[in-house]
């Protein structure tokens, strides 16, 4: 009879082992596939292999003297941060970034309320590590940035014996 017993518990618990096993499993996940928090300063990751020199570079662009920091949030290679500031620490601000090699720069202007934000933001930049790929958001509805005086930076598409090879 003691065998029986033995057999009929077993049954029992590789039934509710495998359950339990995966849930443990499943609860850990979440924490292996996402990394997230609060910035204190402005940075952003960047791509692996990215040169040291075009780092610094970004990293200078993100902190222009004139642009005040409001506070940022990453998770994952997607970070996203909030500045205030006048039309020429944008302007600056702008510049300084479609300077930095292996970029990409997108500007849109925006009156939807920034993520977030608690009224200060004047502009918000989302940033993707993968694409290293930045999108300034411009807040229109700022009393700080006057439009008639921003400065989009100067676009320069490829060069022309690339084009003439074709």
């Amino acid at each position: 009879m003691s065998r029986l017993v033995f057999v009929i518990q077993l049954r029992i618990m590789k039934h509710l082992l495998a359950p339990l096993l995966c849930a443990a499993f499943l609860a850990s996940a979440g924490d292996a596939f996402a990394l997230a928090g609060d910035l204190k300063e402005a940075g952003v990751a960047l791509p692996a292999g990215y040169p040291k020199a075009a780092q610094e570079q970004v990293m200078a662009a993100l902190k222009q003297p004139d642009c005040k920091f409001l506070k940022g949030h990453f998770i994952n290679w997607h970070t996203s941060l909030l500045y205030a500031g006048e039309t020429k620490a944008l302007n600056q601000f702008l510049d300084a970034l479609a300077k930095c090699p292996g970029v990409t720069l997108h500007v849109s202007f925006t009156t939807d309320p920034v993520p977030r934000d608690d009224g200060q933001c004047d502009w918000f930049v989302s940033h993707d590590a993968h694409a290293n790929s930045f999108h300034v958001r411009v807040n229109l509805k700022s009393e700080r940035l006057k439009l008639p005086e921003l400065r989009l930076p100067v676009v320069k598409g490829p060069a022309l014996n690339a084009v003439v090879g074709r």
